[in-house]
Formats: C-alpha cells, structure tokens, sequence
C-alpha cells in the first residue's frame, strides 16, 4: 500500500483508484483533542516527567464515540512494546477493547488473551481470575488499558457491574499497576458514583469532546482540522475545506465529531475519484449526504442556507448538560 503522505499532491492524485482510496480510508491528521488525550494518558502513567510509573488508581477517559479515544489508547500502548525479559514477556502497557457480548467471562477471556495467558472452556472464573493477576505481576505491567468499558459498567447490567467492580478492586490491590477505562460519557457517571472506586486515587478523568462552532476559538480549531485533511487528500487541487461556509457544513453533519468528519469526507472523496474531478466539490458533499440523510429531514445543509439549518439534538444535549453543571463539564489537567 502506497502511503499518500509521502508523495506529493500531483502524485498522490495520479496513484490508482483503489491506492487513492485507501489513502483516503487511512488519513490520520493530529489535531489537539489526539494530544489533550495523550497528554492525559501519560500523566496518569507517569504524573513525574523522569519519574516513575504510578499504581494503584484507577482513571477514566471518557467521551462521545468516534472522539479518537480508542486511537489513543492504541497509539500510546504501541509506544510501550512488549519486550523478552530474563524470566519472560515484559508487557509495560496493555491494551484490552471490551467484548460487547458473553457476560463477564468474555471480559476475563479478553484480558487473558491481551496477556497471552492460556486457558480453556472448563475453567472457572475464579482461576482465571487469579491466572491473570498473576500474569500482570509477572509481566510487569504498568499501565492496564481497557477500552469500552461502558460494556462492563452499564446500568441494565448490574451483575456485570459488581463483578467489573470486583475485578478492579483485586487487580488494585497488587499495588503495581494502575487501570485506565475509557468510554462513553456515562462511564464516568457510573464510575464516579462508586465510592470503591473514587477512593482508589480519587478517579482522575479526562472527557475527550466534539469541536464545537459557536466558540470561535472552538471554530478555528475544527477550521484548521478541515484544512489538515485537505492536506491530505488525493486529489490535484484543495478542496477548501477550511472555507467558513464549507466547514459550517462539514461541522453540522458531523456535529464536531472527527471520527465522523473523516468518514464523510472519505465518503465524498470516493463520489469525487469516481467523477475523476480534482477535487471535492459540493455536489459531492451533497450526494454523500442524500445517502446518510435521516429520513423525514426537510433540511440539506448543502443545498439549503445554513441559517435556516436547525440544532442538531446532539448538540442541544451538550448545551443541557453544560447548563446544568453536569459533572462532565469539569476537565481535568
């Protein structure tokens, strides 16, 4: 696979169809919501520059779906390889996605397999627990990185809670680790509201957000992400990304969401290849649309004026939780 970002943009517009793609599908631009949550990843493994690894806490990382937590994770577990030590792997860094399915014993199946700890149908919890506890000793883990963990603590699943709580509890206790849970918004909401957890390192946090556009400031910074994928894009030309009236689009679809906006600038861009234009045009923008458009919606933010475009329902839940002191708003570090 031929990688777009070390060519120039003649030559990246002039690779195959299908090289032209998948330099669209692998895009990766840093932008300050990656950094604010590497940032907040590293203080909670390392709070001393020099120092040396923290334990015993848990922390959360917390936000919308598709806000680059999971990146995140990935990205900082990847700076920490696993490594042969005289007595065995040494795995400083962890990184475990929550199954969404199979109770808690496909959570303890996941965190097994993370530490290459063998075992089987007919084993019982309880062994399997202890099994990894033993193996996150042994290894020398620092930093326990489980990804999705609202599939662990979530409300309508409180047998799940108790045994998340539990597993938590034990693998703390080692005093030689700590755990950070990422997740949606409402993890921290559960988690916070658990004085077994709060009282292990008081629960730092770090709620990762969508841009938003009414903040000029908030307006420039998703400006200037519009800019850094149009950077990037296969084509011969810009496509004015960063343009107010092209990023007042790109930002209503996606409600600030980056995840989103890749997705629907992908989405555009093979429309665009398609047509063999040079670049991404608002027709295209608008066709993608027609295909994700909700149905019933009488408003097109790419042929209609955007003044008379109404208040996404996301964002008006953001305004309620910021109006009503919620928690959440409270960012650490």
């Amino acid at each position: 696979m031929t990688s777009s970002a070390a060519l120039s943009r003649a030559e990246a517009a002039s690779l195959s169809p299908g090289e032209r793609q998948d330099a669209m599908a692998n895009i990766f631009v840093g932008h300050d919501r990656f950094t604010e949550a590497m940032d907040a990843i590293k203080r909670f493994h390392m709070p001393v520059n020099g120092g040396r690894p923290d334990a015993g806490a848990v922390g959360v990382l917390a936000g919308e779906s598709r806000t680059g937590k999971s990146y995140a994770l990935k990205m900082y577990a990847h700076d920490f390889p696993a490594y042969q030590g005289e007595d065995g792997m040494i795995r400083p860094v962890v990184y475990v996605d929550m199954p969404s399915e199979g109770g808690f014993r496909s959570v303890l199946q996941a965190v097994a397999d993370a530490l290459n700890v063998p075992h089987t149908k007919s084993m019982d919890n309880g062994t399997l627990d202890k099994l990894i506890r033993g193996a996150l000793h042994a290894q020398r883990v620092q930093l326990l990185l489980l990804d999705e963990f609202q599939e662990v603590f979530d409300t309508s699943k409180k047998a799940m809670i108790a045994h998340g709580r539990g597993f938590l509890r034990k693998i703390l206790n080692l005093g030689t680790l700590n755990i950070l849970c990422a997740g949606l918004l409402q993890t921290y909401e559960q988690m916070a509201g658990d004085p077994q957890l709060t009282g292990r390192g008081n629960l730092p946090y770090k709620i990762i957000r969508p841009y938003g556009w009414a903040n000029e400031d908030e307006k420039k910074l998703f400006r200037l992400l519009c800019d850094r994928f149009d950077d990037k894009l296969p084509f011969a030309t810009r496509s004015g990304l960063r343009r107010e009236a092209i990023a007042h689009r790109l930002h209503w679809v996606t409600n600030g969401n980056i995840g989103r906006l890749k997705t629907f600038i992908y989405q555009a861009g093979c429309l665009a290849i398609n047509d063999a234009s040079d670049q991404i045009t608002t027709v295209h923008f608008a066709a993608a649309y027609d295909s994700i458009i909700p149905l019933g919606s009488k408003f097109h933010p790419f042929r209609d004026d955007m003044s008379r475009a109404p208040v996404p329902k996301e964002e008006k839940d953001r305004v309620e939780i910021a109006a009503n002191g919620n928690a959440l708003t409270k960012q650490v570090g």
